[in-house]
């Protein structure tokens, strides 16, 4: 088959959630004998495998002729053009794939209702677009791949008005993948962060690392301010950032006290293709999410880097890596109040963090990309839709664009007069 990963992506040293699956997708599917192009928005292409095409997304005749040639159209971005090219691809019979993967709109949503300025406006009407991609998806597209549960029983309530169950079936869980397991000495991992960081541990420190980005709608002061407790009582503790800007580090740092500043340390991003090379170093991986609607259904697409080092995780209660970790033992489910002693607890016990990284090899077989891959192709095997079908759906969608209009400009209305009550 001939597939195109429809996502504006930067290929780049640094790669977010969507790039990296991608990424490996394509490498999977090259190995499978099947033909990919990646859509991708600069130059910089040192992360696109060997073997994998191109095409510039704002080409648009080039976009328009890799589309047409496709069999299977794999969406997870793009504004109103590139959304009526898939449109059109879909009603000339290709099959389409809707990435539904971390619902953008609940957190652009969560952005726009805690801002005070003019990108309220831009901000929602993204979330409204993205809404209605959604269910646009739900209505006319093959397949809707989500990474959990919670996210296809969203799916899933979004098209039960139109069609009950009937398509419940398009809506496929096909958790995020991870590379097969590497052998790198925590030694060598350790030499590599301490030349990183110009020697700012010792040996003998348990080293935490914060491997994803420390964004704004995260309660990260809250998080670090339990790390450092934990640091009070044992010195040897020290967290790592990457890619912290200077303003957030002085924000965080505040939060903590002066004898143990020295423990947080901030280092800039490492090269996607060496981050391994790196993070093997770490004793655990600290992750955590704000517990909101975005929490509830995004996917924490870090742990599966967790699982190809064997890297045990401490993180919060989410309904994906909660009860996977809980039942395998691969790491720690806390709460913010009990975060600092748990830290310290484990920081003077190496064999149960010896146990924990063994759980998590033993588990990662399960999600490796060459199984995420063999899941795809088998799902989109087995769901066919004829044009009629399609074309009823593009109706649906028509009809019901005015009320989702009414309702965006009521939101819009109403925005600069509503506190943000995303967390009651």
């Amino acid at each position: 088959m001939n597939f195109i990963l429809l996502y504006k992506g930067h290929y780049g040293a640094a790669l977010r959630g969507p790039e990296m699956r991608y990424a490996a997708l394509a490498q999977e599917l090259i190995k499978k004998g099947h033909s990919v192009t990646l859509s991708v928005c600069s130059d910089d292409r040192s992360n696109i495998p060997s073997g994998v095409g191109f095409v510039p997304v704002f080409n648009i005749p080039r976009l328009i002729k890799s589309l047409f040639s496709s069999d299977v159209v794999v969406l997870h971005g793009g504004g109103p053009i590139i959304l009526l090219l898939v449109i059109i691809s879909s009603l000339l019979g290709k099959h389409i794939v809707l990435d539904g993967y971390a619902p953008r709109w609940i957190e652009l949503d969560k952005i726009a209702r805690s801002k005070k300025d003019t990108s309220q406006v831009k901000l929602l009407t993204k979330a409204y677009f993205n809404v209605m991609r959604g269910f646009l998806g739900t209505l006319m597209f093959n397949l809707i791949i989500v990474a959990n549960k919670r996210q296809q029983d969203m799916f899933r309530g979004m098209m039960a008005q139109f069609t009950l169950t009937q398509n419940f079936p398009r809506v496929v869980t096909i958790p995020f993948g991870c590379s097969e397991q590497v052998s790198l000495a925590k030694e060598m991992g350790r030499k590599n962060l301490a030349k990183f960081s110009n020697s700012s541990f010792s040996n003998d420190d348990f080293l935490i690392g914060w491997l994803g980005g420390a964004y704004s709608w995260f309660d990260l002061e809250g998080v670090v301010t339990e790390v450092a407790n934990a640091m009070i009582k044992n010195n040897k503790i020290k967290i790592i950032f990457f890619g912290v800007n200077e303003q957030r580090q002085i924000k965080l740092l505040s939060c903590v006290d002066a004898s143990v500043k020295e423990n947080i340390i901030f280092l800039p991003w490492i090269n996607f293709e060496q981050r391994f090379d790196y993070w093997c170093g770490f004793d655990i991986s600290l992750v955590w999410g704000e517990k909101d609607y975005e929490n509830d259904y995004a996917s924490r697409t870090r742990n599966f880097d967790c699982l190809t080092l064997s890297l045990p995780i401490i993180q919060n209660y989410d309904d994906e890596w909660g009860p996977r970790l809980q039942q395998s033992g691969a790491g720690i489910v806390t709460c913010k109040p009990q975060l600092a002693d748990t830290i310290f607890d484990i920081s003077k016990d190496p064999d149960m963090v010896k146990n924990m990284s063994l759980s998590m090899r033993a588990i990662a077989p399960d999600f490796y990309w060459s199984r995420f891959t063999e899941k795809l192709i088998s799902s989109i095997e087995t769901t066919p839709m004829s044009i009629g079908r399609k074309l009823i759906g593009l109706i649906l969608f028509f009809m019901m664009m005015p009320a989702v209009f009414t309702s965006f400009i009521f939101s819009f209305l109403v925005l600069p007069f509503q506190k943000n009550h995303i967390n009651e």
